[in-house]
């Protein structure tokens, strides 16, 4: 197998190397080299996405986090991730038929109800 990686040395202060260690060792990364790669490829998914997704970060409480890794692990879904993209989704359609439902109480008498997706019902 040809190695096709390039070798490049970076300095880092010493609270940042030991925080990668810290991750080193939580995760089992085999390298603190691992450790790095794993976290600049991570790095470049966030900041370089595919253009047909818009990627956000979201920053959590540990209570919220754990109550999400705790839904995991329990089987609600098959990862953090996708259990945030469900909550934001499902967030989202109830927001929307709530906007229908007060653009239906304010109307007036003969005007379309509009929906969630903007058009007058048939």
């Amino acid at each position: 197998m040809v190695d096709t990686s390039e070798r490049v040395t970076v300095r880092i202060p010493q609270d940042l190397l030991e925080k990668l260690k810290a991750i080193q060792q939580s995760k089992g990364t085999a390298t603190i080299s691992d450790t790095i790669r794993e976290a600049l490829e991570r790095y470049s998914d966030v900041n370089l996405p595919p253009s047909n997704i818009r990627k956000v970060v979201v920053d959590l409480s540990r209570q919220d986090n754990s109550q999400l890794e705790e839904f995991v692990r329990e089987g609600g879904s098959i990862s953090v991730d996708d259990a945030v993209r469900s909550a934001v989704r499902e967030y989202i359609r109830v927001r929307m038929e709530q906007l229908a439902v007060g653009v239906g109480r304010t109307r007036r008498e003969g005007e379309p109800v509009a929906t969630a997706e903007g058009s007058p019902p048939p």
